[in-house]
């Protein structure tokens, strides 16, 4: 999948097994324009699916600082969208559920 997108120089990806149902994905997406997107997911499989259950993803620009940081740790409770948010440079706004595929469509459409 990760190697669709013509925006992706080099990626790294690491899986890590928890249970017969259960498992990991974290790595790191460096992108055309020097930025980096760190991710990590958890999934659980329910009912015979695949299910997100927890996620981050940490976009930084090239010399490091926070470009958005979408996530659903459960903090940020005000917000409509609990769990879910995402981490501006200077703000906490709602957002929908997101995964991997959708950050990096957001991430194309912001170039």
């Amino acid at each position: 999948m990760l190697k669709e997108y013509s925006l992706i120089t080099h990626f790294s990806v690491d899986f890590e097994e928890i249970t017969a149902d259960a498992g990991s994905l974290k790595g790191n997406i460096e992108l055309m324009n020097g930025s980096i997107l760190y991710f990590f997911e958890f999934v659980e499989i329910r009912s015979n699916s695949p299910v997100l259950t927890k996620y981050r993803y940490h976009w930084q620009s090239p010399q490091g600082n926070l470009v958005k940081r979408w996530d659903n740790a459960p903090h940020h409770k005000e917000l409509d969208t609990f769990p879910h948010h995402v981490h501006g440079p200077e703000e906490v706004r709602p957002s929908p559920p997101v995964d991997l595929n959708s950050i990096l469509e957001e991430i194309i459409n912001s170039e």
